[in-house]
């Protein structure tokens, strides 16, 4: 199935604890359940899936069955199903299966398994289906938190000839691990002039709010002043460096000042993430440039200044915004909701 344009590729299934259809019921125990996993002739892959995320969530409790993990850390090493793969990977990763991360880090980086060894791994390399797994296991190592997939994660990012796909979901994954290491590359990916997937763009903003270091804080304002004006293909790019600003200015006078500037941006969306990032900044110094987002002609705008007002100035603000004449009603209820 081909991916669409500007999608990250999912796994197989929404969720691995999805129902999948099935001939006969499940065995209820452990070894019932693993011997139809490990069974690849005789039994169907979607019985096989159902079994696996039956087994996560037998598997949810404090106590990890080490041969449960096991059997699952050999169907991901040596099963020729991609979709199967999936499935141990996203139970593995639920479960918080820490010695699962090496071998997720190979499906990551498409080496040392049945799959990318085989005798159809030139094939199966560059197609949908190798993307689509990869990034799943790129997703794994974000959500399972571990360290050690940093360097993994870094050099996929770092390498342009991967798929921007994969790519974008390194530097989400980047994130989430708190690789503070990793702000230089992602750094790099929002300056370089060269790199043309404003996706990845985007992705490596989102990561640098989520790692939340000082150090990103003057350039990411350099972009949003360089993007100013632009409208369009840049408006995403300049919410998410908005939201990222947010997140690490803590009161920042010049991300406070750049903010500001961009309250006068034509596009309602920015103006939006510009109002929402002064509130996370929580400077009372900009209690007046938020206060004037009151009369914004766009009603999402006016309806996230109340609460940006409230965060700045309390109650005595929103008293005073109340004076004001002519406000609409639907604000002046919103701003009495903040009243006792």
């Amino acid at each position: 199935m081909a991916l669409g344009k500007n999608s990250v590729p999912q796994p197989y299934l929404a969720d691995s604890r999805s129902a999948c259809p099935m001939i006969e019921p499940l065995p209820d125990t452990v070894d019932g359940l693993m011997a139809i996993i490990d069974d690849a002739a005789q039994e169907t892959a979607e019985r096989r899936i159902h079994a696996i995320s039956r087994l996560g969530d037998l598997l949810g409790g404090e106590q990890k069955d080490p041969r449960c993990i096991h059997c699952l850390l050999k169907i991901i090493e040596h099963d020729s199903q991609p979709q199967i793969i999936s499935h141990c990977i996203g139970v593995l990763s639920r479960i918080k299966a820490y010695s699962a991360v090496s071998l997720i880090i190979d499906v990551a980086l498409a080496v040392r398994i049945t799959l990318y060894e085989g005798p159809e791994a030139p094939t199966f390399r560059n197609g949908d289906e190798s993307l689509r797994l990869r990034c799943v296991a790129v997703q794994a190592l974000g959500r399972m938190g571990d360290s050690r997939a940093t360097l993994a994660l870094m050099s996929i990012l770092n390498d342009k000839s991967e798929n921007y796909r994969l790519r974008l979901a390194c530097a989400e994954g980047l994130g989430k691990l708190g690789a503070g290491h990793a702000v230089t590359p992602l750094l790099d990916i929002l300056a370089d002039d060269r790199e043309k997937s404003v996706y990845l763009k985007e992705s490596a903003a989102k990561a640098l709010g989520m790692l939340g270091d000082i150090r990103a804080l003057e350039p990411l304002i350099d972009v949003l002043e360089s993007k100013r004006g632009i409208r369009d293909k840049f408006n995403f790019l300049k919410e998410q460096v908005i939201e990222a600003i947010g997140r690490i200015g803590n009161k920042n006078t010049q991300a406070a000042s750049s903010l500001i500037r961009v309250l006068k941006d034509d596009s309602p969306t920015i103006r939006l993430a510009a109002v929402q990032a002064l509130e996370s900044l929580g400077d009372p110094l900009t209690l007046d440039a938020v206060t004037q987002m009151i009369l914004d002609k766009d009603d999402d705008v006016a309806m996230a200044a109340i609460s940006a007002i409230f965060a700045l100035g309390g109650e005595a603000a929103i008293r005073n915004v109340l004076a004001l004449e002519n406000l609409p009603q639907f604000l002046r209820d919103e701003l009495e909701s903040y009243i006792p």
